[in-house]
């Protein structure tokens, strides 16, 4: 069993072999949660009763883009359809909003600017941007735009990679100030961003690949959010990721979580069906409503560390 820090989590990843021992079980270290990468399915009955959750390592949210805009919102609630249409008023009030095709190189600095400065603040945060400036600007992968302006200023924008091979639009990056996060403009550039990519004639868009375990480096309000804009999670490697992967993970302490964490896990003897079902990792009762979602096959909270095994230990 190996451990090692994941950005603040110490992560003791094991071996199948090793479960018999229960390696983690007197091991004097700091152990947040225990891995079994890839886990065999004949461990898994062992593996649930232990309160190890079977599930994909990344998140992939995403949405057809069906005809048109006001077919998408019809689809959705009612008060995240007034939501979106009130940040959309108050962002077409005082702000202007452009598209462009290709990224001028001194908006997308201005841009990046505004990110590092919005990641900087988060516990955890990687400024994962900065990293593909280059590429962003000079290809291969070909990127559009949107960005919202305050006069000179740059108010907020998100870059979307497109992937015609996949039928896709990603929307990979996006900051806004705090003075507009605050009026929700986020959800009117997402929206900007999807008429951009309907126009394009993709099928697909989506919003992220997020880290399976809300609470760490995303915060689980993150979760509801993309659901109330129409998204969904699938496992990333049923969205064309190659390197995608499935883990068994036993939280044994909530202490690094912000909150109560999530988790989506197989669905217990659904697992051809790729169902999922949310894990809210909580000590103590907690109203598992905002954590619902009509993709789920329900909610439910386990407290952290190992549970009593169904199985014996060999």
């Amino acid at each position: 069993m190996r451990i090692s820090d994941h950005h603040g989590l110490a992560v003791a990843e094991m071996e199948p072999d090793e479960l018999a021992r229960r390696p983690w079980r007197g091991d004097d270290r700091h152990i947040d949660v225990v891995r079994l990468p890839e886990p065999p399915a004949d461990l898994l009955p062992e593996l649930t009763g232990l309160g190890f959750v079977h599930k994909p390592e990344l998140l992939s949210w995403r949405a057809e883009l069906g005809p048109g805009e006001e077919e998408f919102l019809a689809g959705l609630a009612t008060k995240p359809r007034q939501d979106i249409r009130r940040a959309r008023h108050r962002a077409e009030a005082a702000l202007t909003l452009t598209v462009h095709d290709t990224l001028p190189a001194s908006l997308l600095d201005r841009f990046l600017d505004l990110y590092r400065s919005r990641v900087e603040q988060m516990t955890y945060g990687i400024t994962i941007a900065c990293r593909y400036r280059d590429a962003m600007l000079h290809g291969p992968d070909k990127y559009y735009g949107v960005f919202a302006m305050d006069g000179e200023e740059i108010a907020g924008g998100c870059l979307v990679r497109e992937c015609p091979d996949e039928d896709m639009a990603r929307i990979r990056f996006s900051a806004v100030t705090e003075e507009w996060r605050r009026a929700s403009l986020a959800r009117t550039l997402y929206f900007a961003a999807m008429r951009v990519a309907r126009d394009k004639g993709f099928k697909w868009v989506t919003l992220g690949d997020e880290p399976n375990l809300y609470g760490h480096l995303t915060k689980a309000g993150l979760f509801p959010f993309k659901v109330a804009m129409g998204f969904h999670p699938v496992p990333s490697q049923d969205n064309h990721d190659p390197e995608g992967r499935d883990l068994a993970d036993l939280i044994l302490t909530d202490a690094h979580l912000s909150g109560p964490g999530l988790m989506l896990g197989y669905a217990h003897g659904r697992r051809h069906e790729r169902q999922l079902t949310g894990y809210v990792i909580s000590a103590e009762p907690v109203d598992v409503k905002p954590m619902a979602a009509p993709f789920l096959d329900g909610v439910t909270v386990v407290p952290p560390g190992e549970r009593v095994a169904s199985v014996p230990p060999a």
